[in-house]
């Protein structure tokens, strides 16, 4: 189950990890795990609506109180608007850093001032 992002309410929280699922976080568990006990939030920004809150918790070994899932709502943007809109999640939750696989997030994070990072072995995502 996934959290509906509000635009209009965001955190406080300065210490936040945010971080793609399919690609990144799937890939790389181990080293997400580990990178995620050094913040106290966790957000996983994804377009997976099938990521369960007690699965990834469980994951990331983290209680619901310091985890979150956002899935981009495709019943109310296009494909072009994943970048942009995971950018904004980043912005409004108050990321420390965010990790995706996908250059166009990435883009999007730097344009606002959001400290991003690609993962991504996939060399044809850079063309």
């Amino acid at each position: 189950m996934y959290k509906e992002f509000d635009e209009k309410i965001s955190k406080s929280v300065v210490n936040t990890l945010a971080v793609d699922w399919d690609e990144t976080t799937g890939d790389y568990p181990l080293a997400f795990r580990e990178l995620s006990k050094r913040f106290d939030r966790v957000i996983v920004v994804t377009v997976n609506d099938e990521l369960v809150l007690e699965d990834v918790c469980k994951h990331f070994d983290r209680t619901p109180e310091t985890l979150d899932i956002y899935c981009f709502p495709f019943d109310r943007y296009t494909y072009e608007d994943i970048g942009p809109w995971k950018a904004s999640v980043c912005e409004r939750e108050k990321v420390a850093l965010m990790f995706d696989d996908d250059p166009n997030v990435i883009r999007n994070c730097h344009k606002i001032g959001v400290n991003a990072i690609l993962v991504s072995e996939r060399s044809w995502k850079f063309d």
